[in-house]
């Protein structure tokens, strides 16, 4: 196993600088500065991917075994992801206990899973966009312990819609038990939003998708999302659930510190276009843009998180830094896990992608170990 990287331009919290580099135990050991201005390689920190649903033919919801939720694994790693929340659907009880199940059974030799989001079932019918109707359900606290048992506590991250009966109390419950909420698939007013923050829940699931938009008379979840300065931002980061222009104008108004960028990946992330699925239902991949097929309305995407930091960088004219901060360290901090992950720093998990001058992945670490190699 690989230990020493010597030389290499490393992206440190601070910027880049050229560093020699130990991993020990799975962990940065040792950076230090050379009196080198030149190297082959980029050392950067992995990607954390919070919301995402699959990729390369296979869906979280519908994996069958951990073979199946492995493909997927590999498939992020390929693309520079060290730290994924597998995302499930708003699906129906039988089917979300079985999926929290063998997802925590392949988190056991996997570790780039470090918890699981469950986007829904709690959600707004009307702002359901490409969730199961007929699974949606009253937000309730006991139906919360059952996916914390199922999960055997890996469940750390919910989207809820706020103006839901009882959400404020689930909310509440949720974290104080260290789950993360997220408010999303919502048609909540600005005070019934304001009611979810107050409460506990500290982000916006993709952020102007599946929600309530804004208007200077009724200001709606939408608004709650750009007002609250700590309120976090998850952005769809490829270029079609929101516009580049609108990227940098959610980044002005937040700053780089509050955006978690993200794929919402779908199966046919690393597919031609075509036929697929999200869960149950039959979704067209054209140019790149998810739709159902019965009705046109946007899915997920086919992005990759490798893309999601050169959009990033493009669409705001960013440093790598203020990329990385997106793609990597607003997550990680958000769910308290910068201790660990989301950056390089002695004493962090040695979760690294190394990259040649054009940014091309030549290298993927996660504890320290190689999990892709071009």
């Amino acid at each position: 196993m690989r230990d020493t990287f010597n030389n290499v331009k490393v992206l440190t919290e601070n910027g880049y600088k050229y560093m020699d580099v130990l991993v020990k135990d799975g962990k940065f050991y040792s950076l230090n500065e050379t009196n080198q201005n030149d190297s082959e390689l980029i050392m950067i920190p992995g990607f954390f991917d919070q919301h995402t649903h699959g990729g390369d033919g296979y869906d979280f919801s519908t994996c069958k075994n951990i073979e199946e939720v492995e493909k997927i694994l590999r498939f992020y790693e390929k693309h520079g992801v060290t730290t994924v929340f597998p995302t499930l659907l708003t699906e129906r009880d039988s089917v979300l206990f079985t999926q929290l199940e063998l997802l925590y059974k392949a988190s056991l030799t996997n570790p780039i899973i470090k918890g699981i989001h469950i986007e829904g079932p709690f959600i707004s019918l009307e702002f359901k966009g490409a969730q199961l109707e007929e699974a949606i359900q009253k937000p309730t606290i006991e139906k919360c312990k059952e996916y914390i048992e199922k999960s055997h506590g890996l469940f750390k991250l919910m989207t809820i819609a706020p103006e839901r009966e009882n959400s404020s109390e689930v909310i509440k419950f949720l974290t104080s038990n260290g789950i993360q909420v997220t408010m999303g698939h919502s048609s909540a007013t600005f005070d019934e939003a304001s009611q979810g923050y107050f409460s506990g829940a500290k982000c916006i699931t993709h952020v102007m998708n599946a929600m309530k938009g804004i208007h200077q008379h009724f200001p709606s979840i939408c608004t709650a999302a750009w007002y609250y300065d700590d309120l976090y931002n998850e952005v769809i980061l490829d270029g079609i659930h929101v516009v580049p222009e609108m990227v940098e104008f959610i980044r002005k108004t937040k700053g780089n510190d509050h955006i978690i960028g993200i794929t919402d990946s779908l199966m046919a992330a690393g597919l031609p276009d075509g036929n697929y699925f999200i869960g149950e239902t039959p979704i067209t991949v054209k140019d790149h843009d998810c739709k159902i097929t019965a009705t046109g309305v946007r899915a997920g995407s086919t992005l990759t998180m490798d893309n999601a930091f050169k959009n990033v960088k493009k669409f705001s004219n960013l440093s790598d830094l203020e990329a990385s901060k997106i793609c990597s360290l607003n997550a990680a901090i958000y769910h308290h896990l910068d201790d660990k992950v989301g950056s390089i720093k002695e004493g962090k998990n040695a979760d690294f992608i190394l990259m040649d001058k054009s940014y091309n992945i030549k290298e993927v670490y996660i504890n320290g170990e190689l999990v892709y190699k071009v």
